[in-house]
């Protein structure tokens, strides 16, 4: 048999991970090693897009976590839908405070380190004020989906 045969039934019989990785790593580690003023700035970069990914960004927490944050450590729920949204239904115990981000602040600075979850109707926005108040420093949470996911997971809303 041909080499090529060999290679294509042991591609069958055996292990596929295996084989591939025999088969073609000769030539990834040569392509990385002639390469290497390509994949090393690669390399940097996305290690940096992750931390900066992480350092930005507020946790997301599913609604049924929420509520455990909400009775278990006392946090508090801001709302920075529209003001009609808001009085349309919010979820029990939440501050308005619009989506102005000053506001915000202020809620945040009377917290007295208490857990700080933003809720607005779909989480867009809450993500983007979140991403805000985390470059000052400021630790907060975001409802996932919003008020919307709330809904879908049927929990209650008052009026």
């Amino acid at each position: 048999k041909t080499k090529l045969q060999k290679f294509s039934l042991e591609f069958i019989v055996s292990n596929h991970f295996y084989v591939y990785h025999n088969a073609l790593m000769p030539y990834f580690i040569e392509f990385l090693i002639d390469n290497w003023f390509i994949v090393v700035p690669l390399i940097f970069s996305l290690f940096a897009l992750f931390l900066l990914d992480r350092i930005s960004k507020a946790i997301n927490l599913d609604p049924h976590k929420a509520v455990v944050l909400i009775n278990k450590k006392n946090a508090l729920i801001i709302d920075i839908r529209s003001k009609k949204e808001f009085e349309g239904g919010k979820i029990s115990q939440a501050r308005y405070v619009g989506p102005d981000l000053e506001e915000c602040k202020k809620e945040f600075n009377k917290s007295n380190g208490k857990p700080f979850i933003l809720v607005c109707q779909n989480g867009t926005n809450s993500s983007r004020m979140a991403s805000d108040l985390k470059k000052e420093k400021m630790d907060v949470f975001v409802l996932k989906g919003g008020i919307n996911n709330w809904i879908s997971e049927k929990l209650p809303l008052v009026n």
